[in-house]
């Protein structure tokens, strides 16, 4: 019993395998247990090839406002140290430790022992929790949806539709005075999805007049043909949409007169009523019923 007892008091501990368990995607949710406001949410990647991903929403000036991703930073494990070293997409240099203080294949908790920019220090003493987005939406995302704020008192009552792209890019189509749906054409859409997390960037904002660049960031759960977004605003405000899959965009498209398409008519409600050809003679939109 004693040589046994002795035994197992001479064996090590196992080692934590920092360099794997941080591979993945991280969503920051937390600094100093407070929650994180969606739009000010980052996504950190750290790649096997020590690459690191950085993508956050960057503050260009008082018009303008854009999600940027930026993969220009390598990356060393040193036990339960990350150093990391790169150029952000303006050019800035940067130098980071930091120190990992709990991971697991859900949440990863870190502190920063070293934050340079430029050769200049700017101390942080914050704790940062990020959790793992292991979800991928992506085949049930891609493609047409049909909906509207679910905010309450939101000044948006109407149904928009937003057309997702394989390519990252979106169309944004809403009605006109006439009741006409149109297709954005200033939206410059694109989108970036980590898991369940959404950034949007588009510019001048159609809802509250806004010209220039601009990005909101989303929380999304999908189930079956129907998806829900949430976001966590200034002022403890939570905001909200609700859409439904459709089996595409709006036909209100503006054609050359004398050709002959397929064109899909909706009512309304904004649902899809019948699909058929036509012959169009003036320029114009298709009609909605």
């Amino acid at each position: 019993m004693i040589i046994s007892v002795l035994f197992t008091g001479c064996k090590k501990d196992k080692k934590t395998d920092y360099a794997s368990l941080i591979l993945g995607v991280w969503l920051n949710t937390l600094i100093d247990n407070n929650p994180v406001l969606t739009d000010n949410s980052y996504v950190i990647e750290f790649r096997s090839n020590q690459v690191e991903s950085y993508a956050k929403g960057f503050v260009l000036d008082s018009n303008n406002k854009t999600w940027i991703e930026n993969a220009k930073y390598n990356y060393t494990v040193d036990g339960d140290m990350i150093i990391i070293d790169g150029i952000d997409d303006p050019g800035n240099s940067f130098h980071m430790e930091f120190k990992i203080l709990s991971i697991d294949q859900q949440i990863l908790s870190y502190s920063v022992r070293k934050f340079i920019i430029n050769n200049i220090e700017y101390p942080d003493q914050k704790i940062y929790n990020c959790k793992k987005m292991t979800a991928d939406l992506t085949k049930q995302f891609i493609g047409t949806w049909y909906g509207k704020s679910t905010t309450p008192g939101s000044t948006d009552t109407s149904n928009h539709y937003w057309d997702y792209f394989a390519n990252g890019h979106y169309d944004y189509y809403y009605r006109d005075g006439g009741g006409n749906w149109i297709n954005k054409p200033d939206n410059e859409g694109f989108y970036f999805l980590y898991g369940d997390f959404l950034a949007s960037n588009y510019t001048n904002d159609l809802i509250i007049g806004g010209k220039g660049k601009s990005f909101e960031c989303w929380n999304i759960s999908i189930a079956g043909d129907t998806m829900f977004w949430t976001g966590f605003r200034d002022n403890g405000l939570a905001t909200s949409f609700r859409m439904e899959k459709a089996p595409g965009p709006p036909g209100s498209f503006a054609h050359k007169s004398g050709t002959t398409f397929p064109f899909q008519i909706y009512g309304k409600d904004g649902y899809l009523k019948k699909t058929s050809d036509i012959n169009v003679k003036p320029l114009g939109f298709l009609p909605v019923l």
